[in-house]
């Protein structure tokens, strides 16, 4: 089940790097990040969503944001919907009415810079999504 796909990778100073995502396989889900310089990262988890998320933490280090479909902030993912797609589809979400819709986005098509986030903040989204207090909030 290899497939690769192209990624741009975006600072907020408009910096840019073309990042090459591979699909190792499943069972332990595998995704192997190629980046500019040649370097090669692997990252393992229990679907593709996560270990997107994985990486993206490491760009993140860097001051780059994946502009990816896995990166938005209004998309979620189901535990079913992860089980059954591997984590390659999310769903999105209407912030202002806390409404997910049936549209399901595949998580490695391009999104443009404008719409994601880091990791954070898009774990905060889902929070604010499902109306439930930030852990360690006092609410």
């Amino acid at each position: 089940m290899t497939s690769t796909v192209s990624i741009t990778a975006q600072s907020s100073s408009g910096n840019t790097e073309s990042v090459r995502i591979t699909l190792l396989g499943t069972h332990p889900h595998r995704l192997l990040a190629t980046r500019e310089d040649g370097t090669n990262r692997e990252f393992e988890a229990g679907n593709f969503f996560r270990c997107l998320s994985l990486f993206r933490e490491e760009l993140e280090q860097e001051g780059l944001l994946l502009c990816c479909q896995g990166a938005r902030l209004d998309i979620t993912i189901s535990g079913m919907q992860a089980q059954m797609s591997d984590g390659l589809y999310a769903y999105t979400f209407d912030p202002g009415t806390r409404t997910v819709s049936q549209e399901e986005v595949y998580i490695l098509d391009p999104a443009p810079f404008s719409q994601v986030g880091t990791v954070e903040e898009q774990r905060r989204a889902i929070y604010a999504l499902h109306g439930l207090p930030e852990p360690n909030s006092k609410h």
